[in-house]
């Protein structure tokens, strides 16, 4: 019993400095630019930041990204996270076992383009890893509007046909 205790007290103090040490990893998203034209004629590049605030490597990190309706994924960008593993879908991507230097950060781009109108509000999941307590969310606001209509032009040729239409109307009602 008493080698018990012993080690109890033996782990709570020597971990807890350990723990206490350890601060949770940072998480940035944003869309640049953050409104566009739905339908694909006007893209955005969604960027998710991870950044290490501790003064020792950080390794196992886990992060990922739901795309909500009206997202749609055109081009993984050059991500400078050296993961494990990384997975891209339509629907979202996921990175695991990416490992941080003290102060480093690494980053995923993805030009992407909206598919209906309105506000879009993109949230990642938490960032975790085995030697840090999860940080994050982050989430990012896309305003995706629908452009005026085109209002049609007359060319010059055009306004000489019209001019002369008139002229032919006019000349017709003042003869009769």
């Amino acid at each position: 019993m008493k080698i018990r205790l012993l080690a109890l007290v033996l782990t709570v103090i020597c971990a807890s400095p350990l723990l206490a040490q350890s601060l949770p990893l940072t998480m940035a998203k944003n869309f640049n630019p953050s409104t566009v034209f739905v339908g694909g004629s006007s893209t955005t590049t969604m960027t998710v930041t991870i950044t290490n605030p501790n003064s020792s490597t950080v390794t196992g990190i886990s992060f990922s990204d739901t795309y909500p309706a009206g997202l749609v994924p055109d081009v993984v960008g050059a991500y400078d996270c050296t993961p494990g593993s990384a997975l891209f879908t339509g629907t979202g991507w996921s990175f695991s076992n990416v490992s941080l230097a003290p102060g480093a950060s690494c980053s995923v781009p993805m030009l992407m383009h909206a598919s209906m109108a309105g506000v879009i509000v993109n949230t990642t999941s938490q960032v975790t890893s085995t030697q840090t307590p999860a940080g994050g969310p982050a989430s990012a606001t896309l305003n995706a509007i629908v452009p005026d209509a085109a209002i049609p032009t007359l060319s010059q040729w055009s306004l000489l046909l019209l001019a002369a239409a008139i002229a032919t109307i006019v000349t017709m009602r003042l003869r009769s």
